[in-house]
């Protein structure tokens, strides 16, 4: 089982590349139907493959990779949150358009750990390369939300009579 370790280290490489080739192309995309949840999805798979093989991995160095395992963990949360919230797309506080927020929030989240264990990788750990990608990101969401939280002020509610 030689070829285990890496295969699994080409695979969740691959996998991590290609995420984060289709998350800009994802966030930019008109949130219609057509190329935003398609190329929506292929971002699902290939962050379900990067955890998956992130898992694999952190069992050959489980002391040394526990920042990956913790990164992954987030990451699978995130983006199953998120492909939950565009698939249900839940009525929440009484707007018929509020998951939004939630799947931008949560998606984005997930963005900024393809970010994050990519930059930790190329810098070695440095404490920067953990820190810089959560207040970027963060602030990045932010304001995608209060955008998106405009749009949704000019939508009428949705109204429940008991």
């Amino acid at each position: 089982m030689d070829w285990l370790h890496p295969a699994l280290v080409g695979v969740h490489a691959t996998a991590g590349g290609l995420g984060l080739l289709l998350a800009g192309p994802v966030m930019l995309a008109p949130k219609r139907r057509g190329r935003h949840p398609l190329l929506g999805r292929a971002y699902a798979v290939c962050a379900g493959v990067l955890c998956l093989t992130a898992f694999g991995l952190v069992a050959y160095d489980p002391a040394g990779l526990v920042g990956l395992a913790v990164l992954g963990i987030f990451t699978v949360v995130w983006v199953a949150g998120g492909v939950w919230m565009a698939r249900r797309r839940p009525v929440l506080h009484g707007s018929r358009y509020a998951w939004r927020v939630w799947h931008l929030s949560l998606m984005g989240s997930s963005v900024i750990a393809f970010v994050t264990a990519f930059l930790v990788q190329m810098a070695e750990g440095h404490l920067v390369a953990w820190i810089a990608p959560t207040a970027v990101g963060t602030l990045l969401i932010t304001v995608a939300n209060i955008r998106e939280l405009a749009r949704q002020a000019a939508r009428p509610s949705v109204t429940h009579t008991s």
